[in-house]
């Protein structure tokens, strides 16, 4: 899958294949092998990079994540290409009216974090969705309420399918 990734206030274009149990990443071009895994109960990842060993505590913090690493900090933000190029659309598109929520990528509804005739802002978190082992927030492109769920936990869903409508 391709994504696009902020580092602190640089873009990059990553793409991310998983093959035999670990991710090959290609970052700007170059290549790397990952084997990364979450320590239980932690926030802390012990990843294999290109045969060296590294541990990463990663924090969420909205739509970034705080990642320490060695020492040093880094705000680092990771979206689907498609979603990137889909949220920078509707961000240019009118603010009111009839707003769905649609799947970024394939993947498995986690967690539902709204209900119906709730009250939302624009960049608050609304659902979770698991695709590639990894899990990835969908925020409220505008503020308004919730109208319609048109999914539930353990829904399997795709690019296709419109999670949820607010009206604002």
């Amino acid at each position: 899958m391709e994504y696009i990734a902020w580092v602190d206030d640089k873009q990059y274009k990553l793409e991310v294949e998983l093959r035999d149990g670990k991710h090959l990443v290609k970052l700007d071009g170059k290549k790397y092998e990952v084997d990364a895994r979450r320590l239980p109960d932690s926030s802390v990842y012990s990843m294999l990079i290109a045969g060296t060993s590294y541990e990463a505590d990663v924090r969420r913090d909205g739509e970034w994540l705080n990642v320490s690493v060695q020492g040093e900090s880094y705000r680092i933000s990771v979206k689907e290409r498609l979603w990137a190029t889909a949220a920078a659309t509707a961000a240019k598109s009118s603010r009111t009216g009839i707003h769905q929520l649609k799947a970024p990528m394939p993947g498995l509804v986690v967690e539902i974090r709204t209900r119906v005739g709730e009250k939302v802002q624009e960049g608050q978190a609304l659902m979770v969705i698991e695709a590639m082992k990894m899990q990835n927030e969908l925020y409220a492109q505008t503020d308004g309420t919730v109208k319609e769920i048109r999914v539930k936990e353990q829904d399997v869903v795709d690019p296709t399918h419109v999670l949820l409508v607010i009206e604002s």
